[in-house]
């Protein structure tokens, strides 16, 4: 058996092996628990910082003034990081008798890290609430998030992520990718192995950053870092499924790999940083989820560079063997066609497809329980045939792309995408 098909069933066996423990915890999590409520009992704090973000401001604070939450124990504060738009004169509209709630305040600019910080000191809630100035929630997601503070042991809540009217090739891929992470955020909730609290909307108990620091300023993934870091001192992290929060993705090629960039290598740095927690010590976290993503993500990628450097190989001894018969083509047309199809056959005829295709069928269920808990009823069909087809080829590219920066110790900066 030849190298190739020893990784193929290598990754797959790995990657069966997951989906069984995380559909386990999960069943078992939804038979043994009470997992639905609601509570408005704990003050909260809605922080949202914004840098040149005129264009989708105004629609993020009205979202987050349609939460239906007791206005006496709501406050929305906006930090403007120095934006060079209109994005605090936008904000600053929103401050009036009948919004109250709302407090708007600007700084020079230094990162997102730091406007949350700087409304962390604002803040007078119980509960921070981080919201990304591009992101919208469902009025019941704060109520249902606030529920899961009943456990004095919980220091943060996440919420279910979706792609906000997804459009072009780009926004459909990540749509199914979005939805692929609710399965998989409550599955890890499941066994407290939450390691990412999405920027978009996460709550957090202010007592944690009083004792343990606010957000770090000089990290370019603060939402992974505070997760890792709340896991290391031993907290819960929980999620809250039916809590549904929708945020705008990258539309077109770059701004995506940018976007993607920074957060795989903030995951390496960080993930280098809290090596500490991928020990059996740290229970499933340890022993499983984090073990299990960092093996799958260096076995798919050498996987799927092999598979294309070896249907290349393949394509090219075709070539060589047409041409040691005198077979000519009739022009440069010919070749490339030629060239395309046995390049894709060579491709999709690999072993690794059928065991995609099998992924793909346990990949509908990661869906259907997303249509559940989000309570979605829009058509992906296309939008899932797009990311089976096309997504582990952006995945590998940006993950080569992020290692090369990380060896290289290229410097990655935060910036609006």
């Amino acid at each position: 058996m030849e190298f190739y098909h020893v990784l193929i069933y290598i990754l797959a066996y790995i990657g069966f092996f997951a989906i069984a423990y995380y559909v386990i915890s999960l069943f078992t999590y939804y038979k043994n628990k009470e997992i639905d409520g609601e509570s408005t009992d704990k003050k909260v704090s809605i922080l949202i910082p914004a840098y040149n973000e005129e264009e989708g401001i105004a629609r993020t604070i009205e979202s987050a003034l349609s939460l239906d939450y007791p206005r006496d124990k709501l406050e929305i504060i906006v930090v403007d990081d120095g934006s060079h738009d209109d994005t605090y004169k936008i904000a600053k509209t929103f401050i009036s008798s009948k919004n109250s709630i709302v407090k708007v305040f600007t700084k020079k600019n230094n990162g997102k890290a730091s406007a949350l910080n700087f409304g962390i000191e604002k803040s007078k809630g119980e509960i921070i609430v981080s919201m990304d100035a591009d992101s919208f929630v469902n009025p019941d997601a704060l109520k249902k998030m606030v529920y899961f503070f009943k456990n004095k042991e919980v220091m943060s809540v996440s919420p279910s992520m979706g792609v906000y009217k997804p459009k072009n090739i780009l926004e459909r891929i990540q749509h199914i990718e979005y939805y692929m992470g609710v399965f998989l955020r409550k599955s890890f909730a499941t066994v407290n192995a939450i390691h990412i609290t999405p920027g978009a909307f996460s709550a957090y108990r202010k007592e944690f950053f009083l004792k343990h620091g606010g957000y770090d300023e000089k990290n370019i993934t603060e939402d992974l870092e505070v997760a890792l870091r709340i896991q290391r001192y031993g907290y819960i992290i929980e999620n809250a499924p039916k809590a549904v929060a929708y945020t705008i993705v990258p539309k077109t090629f770059r701004p995506l790999m940018i976007q993607r960039r920074r957060w795989y290598v903030g995951l390496i740095n960080n993930l280098w940083e809290y090596k500490d927690l991928i020990s059996p010590k740290k229970g499933p976290l340890g022993l499983v989820v984090l073990p299990v993503a960092i093996i799958t993500v260096i076995l798919s990628l050498i996987l799927t560079v092999y598979s294309i450097i070896r249907s290349l190989i393949q394509v090219r001894n075709e070539l060589i063997s047409l041409s040691a018969i005198n077979f000519r083509f009739n022009d440069a047309f010919e070749i490339n066609q030629f060239v395309f199809s046995q390049f894709f056959y060579q491709l999709f005829s690999s072993p690794i497809f059928l065991i995609s295709f099998i992924f793909a069928i346990i990949m509908a269920f990661y869906l259907r329980f997303s249509r559940h808990q989000m309570r979605y009823s829009e058509n992906i069909r296309l939008n899932l045939f797009l990311f089976l087809f096309f997504y582990s080829f952006l995945f590998s590219f940006w993950w080569i792309i992020s290692f090369l920066y990380a060896i290289l110790n290229k410097k990655v900066i935060w910036r609006k995408e």
